[in-house]
């Protein structure tokens, strides 16, 4: 595991030299770093830049964007990126490789989020973290999580778990799941919408880690899937973020059709410090908004975007006063109706 710094010469010479510069270190994690990089690369080399197993980073003009995972011309931006890939090099590289190629439909795309991240929970970096993260008591297990509500010919769909800022758990997985089921069997527009401080802030952390297996993990997350319920509710669903957007936050709000932020809107990726990767479709949807290389910034930089960021990258159509939010999103519903 580590970083592999090749010589931009190396990509004029072609495959063969850099799989013989990387055969010592293949079969690991590896971010493979390329610095001052200007001229055009070799369709063989961007092929075999594109189907190698690591991290591929470079400093260039951005018209070499295509053959990498990431390229900046920000030496501050780079080593950001190189701490965040040393940090949990399995979950950056399983990253990297997922977001290549985009998938050929939604269903395949969640498939291979899930066995990925599934898989990443028998790593050394998820075990470092939850051995290092004590888990609390849920201070309201027995609470609802999801309220459902109606005005007019608009379903409200209410995430109603404040004192966490609405993190999702088993109970707000499964009553999410049917209200949304429910709802994608009635025509009309959705609004889907957090109680509290935030909309949401991602999966419930006391919580990881808590499927006997990945294999286990994999077919719950896959039976039990907000972002597929949330996906087949898109052409009519809108979605309000205020505060911490997080995770799933964002994840599954990029599914739907009209997303609308509030001003004090924040939203991150933070699963790699877990040593994880999205697992609420984020790879999908998140990639379907603002691109892939935009789901690996986030991924691999640590904090959050405001509100404003997000709307340039394209993760949200609107940005909002917090005042003002609930009722632009029976606005905009109402106009789908």
């Amino acid at each position: 595991m580590g970083v592999v710094e090749l010589d931009a010469r190396l990509l004029a010479a072609g495959p063969a030299a850099l799989d013989a510069a990387l055969a010592d270190v293949l079969g690991g994690p590896v971010l493979a770093y390329v610095e001052g990089v200007s001229a055009a690369t070799a369709p063989e080399t961007v092929s075999y830049l594109r189907r190698i197993p690591a991290l591929t980073l470079a400093t260039g003009p951005r018209a070499e964007a295509a053959s990498f995972d990431l390229i900046t011309n920000d030496p501050a931006t780079s080593d950001r990126w190189r701490r965040a890939f040393l940090r949990s090099p399995h979950a950056a590289v399983t990253a990297a490789l997922l977001l290549r190629d985009p998938p050929s439909d939604v269903w395949t795309g969640l498939v291979a989020e899930s066995a990925s991240y599934s898989m990443l929970l028998a790593s050394p970096e998820f075990a470092a973290w939850r051995a290092s993260t004590p888990t609390r008591p849920a201070p309201d297990p027995n609470a609802p999580r999801v309220r459902v509500e109606h005005d007019g010919p608009v379903t409200v769909v209410t995430l109603t778990r404040p004192t966490r800022h609405n993190a999702v758990d088993a109970r707000l997985r499964d009553e999410l799941c049917a209200a949304l089921g429910a709802a994608a069997a009635q025509p009309g527009p959705v609004v889907l919408r957090g109680d509290g401080p935030s909309f949401c802030s991602g999966g419930d952390l006391d919580t990881f880690g808590s499927f006997p297996d990945p294999a286990a993990a994999h077919l719950v997350r896959l039976g039990r899937s907000i972002a597929w319920r949330t996906h087949l509710l898109a052409s009519r669903l809108v979605v309000g973020l205020h505060g911490a957007c997080l995770g799933a936050g964002i994840e599954l709000a990029a599914f739907a059709t009209r997303v609308v932020a509030a001003d004090d809107a924040v939203i991150g990726l933070p699963e790699l410090a877990l040593g994880l990767i999205p697992g609420s479709g984020g790879t999908v949807s998140i990639a379907r908004r603002a691109g892939p290389r935009r789901v690996l910034e986030l991924l691999l930089t640590d904090g959050t975007i405001p509100a404003t960021t997000a709307r340039k990258w394209g993760l949200v159509d609107e940005v909002v006063p917090r005042a003002h939010l609930d009722a632009r999103l029976l606005e905009v519903a109402e106009s789908l109706a």
